[in-house]
């Protein structure tokens, strides 16, 4: 006879999943760790902290800053600048492939560019005729996504200094350990090691700026914007804004001036100053310096730079 049926094994209980922003890393040995952070540790801005969190900061700064182990936090923050300076290249470059692939397919050389730039002294009009970049060469379309791509390098600028800022006010022991090994050093030799802003500096002029595919066209792009500057009223540029493309000159020319920090003498890369200088801060230099005080207003302060590149201007703790 049919016998009763076989009982069925409990259903296993539904476990809660921890809910946040989920961190995951490869495992070694073992199964991948996850970590979860919890909803009252995220925040939008670095500067939105409790000041809970702010004093646990400086907390485990401290602890991690004795002889021994500076150097190991020092290196740590180094490469997490240089991962975001890469992260913000690779989104550059997601963001603004059209203009981006286009310059790069461009056989314009950049010494024969910089030396057309219509704000050199020695310029004459035929030198700056013979520039490929001129308004005239260029469809407004185009030169509106190279003005897009140029606003957003510096609107990531922006992002990475506000990130730095917010390290520097907390980890002045860090800041301490820094000054003591420069003075260490200064006693034997020259070499130049960057407070906490100027890592941040460095790493997005070496890993953004003068990343492989991006620095040719954000050169070229901000060659363009000069000429663009300079054609302003004119019947080619008759229907743009003189004002806005000054204050998008004045936004480059400040993120080109804050990243024309030393080298780092200790570090394994390579020096890159003297070609960021020649190929961006000198021209773009030479552009501010030859247009009038009423076209660009200088000097104001880094706050102004979030008005012009039409970043909200956010509160400061």
């Amino acid at each position: 006879g049919g016998g009763a049926a076989p009982a069925q094994p409990p259903a296993a209980e539904a476990r809660s999943e921890p809910t946040g922003l989920v961190l995951r890393a490869e495992g070694i040995g073992g199964p991948a760790p996850v970590v979860f952070l919890k909803p009252h540790c995220l925040f939008e801005r670095v500067g939105d902290l409790p000041e809970g969190h702010e004093r646990s900061i400086e907390n485990v700064a401290h602890k991690l800053t004795t002889p021994s182990t500076w150097g190991l936090l020092y290196e740590s923050i180094t490469e997490e600048l240089g991962f975001r300076a890469k992260s913000a290249a690779h989104a550059l470059m997601s963001a603004h492939a059209r203009a981006v692939d286009g310059l790069l397919r461009e056989d314009i050389s950049l010494t024969q560019e910089r030396v057309c730039l219509p704000i050199w002294r020695s310029s004459r009009a035929l030198v700056t005729s013979l520039s490929r970049l001129r308004p005239s060469e260029i469809s407004q379309t185009e030169r509106a996504a190279r003005r897009a791509l140029l606003r957003q390098a510096a609107l990531e600028w922006c992002e990475l200094e506000d990130l730095t800022e917010f390290l520097d006010s907390h980890l002045g022991s860090l800041e301490l350990a820094i000054d003591n090994f420069r003075g260490e050093q200064e006693i034997c030799t020259n070499a130049h090691t960057p407070h906490i802003r100027d890592i941040g500096r460095l790493m997005f002029r070496n890993f953004c700026l003068l990343d492989s595919r991006m620095f040719k066209p954000l050169c070229l792009a901000a060659y363009g914007l000069v000429h663009e500057v300079c054609a302003a009223g004119s019947a080619e540029l008759r229907g743009e804004d003189r004002g806005d493309l000054c204050d998008l000159l004045e936004g480059v020319h400040s993120m080109l001036m804050a990243c024309d920090v030393a080298d780092d003498d200790l570090s394994m890369g390579k020096n890159t100053k003297d070609a960021f200088v020649e190929h961006l801060v000198q021209p773009l230099s030479a552009a501010v310096e030859s247009l009038s005080d009423w076209d660009l207003d200088i000097g104001r302060g880094p706050c102004r730079r979030d008005v012009k590149l039409g970043r909200p201007r956010r509160a400061r703790r």
